[in-house]
């Protein structure tokens, strides 16, 4: 059982672009039959700049042991670097698709895009970094809001 243990944690270190990653946690444990690794309480999942801080992080691996989803719940807070866009806010779970640099922000979602002076509030968002799609939800309570800067045209 060791053994299963310490190939996870090898492997959580071997990311798609070859950067590492760093998780943290109050509690670690896997399922290898499932290949899903969890850390609970305090939890913490750093590569590179990028970063979230959550209650509970999930990461499922394929066969070959590679990370296909990183899953972050409980008040996450994060800040991440991608495509030369820097992004920094709050959700309620956030899923991370490394295969097809897909992100779901879930939950009372607060997304600043630091780079161009942008913020959205929304209960779901779900940014296609391939495609440079994005899908933005609210609801009749809390519908999406949408702040930025328009440049004066003279």
């Amino acid at each position: 059982m060791k053994k299963i243990y310490l190939l996870i944690f090898i492997n959580l270190t071997i990311f798609l672009n070859a950067e590492q990653v760093d998780i943290q946690a109050d509690h670690f444990y896997a399922n290898d039959i499932s290949k899903v690794a969890y850390f609970e309480g305090n939890a913490k999942i750093k590569q590179g700049a990028n970063f979230f801080n959550a209650s509970k992080i999930v990461v499922h691996f394929n066969n070959k042991k590679k990370a296909i989803k990183y899953e972050a719940s409980g008040s996450v807070i994060f800040d991440i670097t991608e495509k030369g866009i820097h992004y920094k806010g709050k959700a309620e779970r956030i899923t991370y698709s490394p295969n097809s640099s897909q992100y779901y922000f879930m939950g009372a979602v607060i997304l600043k895009d630091l780079t161009n002076n942008r913020k959205i509030e929304a209960q779901s968002i779900s940014l296609d970094l391939k495609t440079g799609l994005a899908d933005i939800k609210g609801d009749k309570k809390k519908p999406v809001r949408f702040i930025f800067e328009i440049e004066d045209r003279k």
